[in-house]
């Protein structure tokens, strides 16, 4: 079927729908037919066509399905308001593991979406002028589904986690302590309803300048959307840009607002992009998903023993 997508790193013509996941290509917001498509091709039912299992961008969910149908996935949703540093968060993540780091046991084993990570991570690469820039802001007209990033993670004993990390743009959230029936919300509300644990993540640096009050408000209003129908689902704060100093009765409000009704799985961690010296703020990134993955390994029902008739007779042990 002939046509093109708005999105420049969607190609539906041969991989199929991959923002939206869309199955029949017409219902995509971003699909628009050529003008002059020939009325046979117009019979072409969508229905028939297939795509590829995945293109290496960002997962749509088309490509979750296959995942999920394969092995099980741990889904983390990384929350936040607008430039408080979740997509920088991601990409250091990524560098630290392509540079060897692990997380707890367990160290990179792969990724279904490395173009994906590629994208947001070459920012942090060292420029000629011994530099690094940002990853740039998550673009609000992302669609309906958030961008899914996918790791894959292995232990000595070869154990294997898929992890998926939902790259949002904060606007969603913005749109979502206003009111979470906005259309312009259900990004933020598909992660609240689907994920398996959440990073929230604070602004050291809007939270210690001229946006204070706004940024603490904003901050405050998402943990109380997260906390909803929370149950025993791990919420990790975030203190991002920590390299910046914040004062520490700011940073009590906010842990104190969080806790003001019992979380089960709650944590906090100050990260950085800018290692300084004698630090961890770049390896807490690390801590925080091993934080997790520790907290939902303890969630994991215990196989239940198999009674022995006579445990000496191997005729008689099996039942």
């Amino acid at each position: 079927m002939a046509g093109n997508c708005l999105k420049e790193d969607c190609y539906p013509d041969e991989t199929g729908c991959n923002h939206e996941g869309c199955d029949i290509l017409s219902d995509c917001q971003f699909y628009k037919k050529e003008a002059d498509q020939s009325s046979s091709e117009e019979k072409v039912k969508d229905d028939f066509y297939v795509r590829v299992p995945w293109t290496g961008n960002t997962f749509g969910l088309q490509d979750l399905n296959f995942l999920t149908s394969t092995s099980p996935i741990i889904l983390i949703g990384v929350a936040g308001i607008a430039s408080s540093g979740k997509t920088t968060f991601l990409a250091t993540l990524y560098c630290l593991l392509r540079h060897g780091h692990k997380i707890g046991s367990y160290q990179f084993a792969g990724s279904l979406t490395l173009t994906g990570w590629e994208n947001i991570a070459w920012y942090l690469s060292w420029n000629t002028h011994n530099d690094i820039q940002f990853p740039p802001h998550t673009s609000s007209n992302a669609g309906r589904i958030p961008g899914l990033l996918h790791l894959s993670l292995r232990n000595e004993n070869g154990e294997k986690k898929d992890l998926i990390f939902t790259d949002a743009p904060g606007e969603w959230f913005g749109y979502w302590i206003t009111n979470k029936n906005d259309s312009n919300a259900a990004g933020a509300q598909w992660v609240h309803d689907y994920a398996d644990a959440f990073l929230l993540f604070a602004d050291c640096e809007m939270l210690s300048g001229t946006q204070l009050g706004k940024a603490r408000q904003q901050t405050k209003q998402v943990a109380d959307r997260l906390k909803h129908n929370l149950e025993n689902r791990p919420l990790g704060l975030v203190w991002s840009k920590s390299d910046i100093k914040l004062d520490e009765e700011i940073k009590k409000q906010i842990s104190d607002h969080i806790q003001n009704s019992p979380i089960p799985n709650y944590q906090e961690f100050e990260t950085s992009v800018r290692n300084e010296k004698s630090s961890d703020l770049q390896l807490n990134i690390l801590d925080s998903i091993n934080w997790i993955l520790t907290v939902l390994s303890g969630e994991t029902n215990k196989l239940p023993q198999v009674e022995r008739f006579a445990p000496t007779d191997l005729f008689l042990s099996k039942r």
